[in-house]
């Protein structure tokens, strides 16, 4: 179930619109740490910029002293000292964070 139907459905019984729409979920601590669960490769790997394949497209993190901390099958811990800002472009790699 994608689209507008699945995030609506989504929402209206409770869930976070990923669960059903199959979307990445990022999750910030604090400036230092992104948790991206339902990435689907790393494009980019930098002190400066890590950007990561999503079914939304691009996404990219920026920041300082940046590291992959940890990567699985669908998720990637990054750690920066701080992380200075998480953006999406388009699934061509073009637009926002490039």
């Amino acid at each position: 179930m994608a689209g507008r139907r699945g995030r609506r459905l989504a929402l209206s019984i409770g869930l976070p619109e990923d669960a059903l729409t199959g979307g990445a979920r990022v999750t910030l601590t604090g400036r230092g740490a992104a948790l991206v669960e339902g990435q689907h490769g790393v494009i980019e790997l930098g002190t400066q910029r890590i950007r990561l394949r999503t079914s939304d497209g691009v996404l990219t993190v920026a920041g300082e002293g940046l590291r992959l901390r940890e990567l699985s099958f669908d998720a990637a811990l990054i750690a920066g000292d701080p992380l200075l800002g998480v953006t999406y472009g388009r699934a061509d790699g073009l637009g926002a964070g490039r």
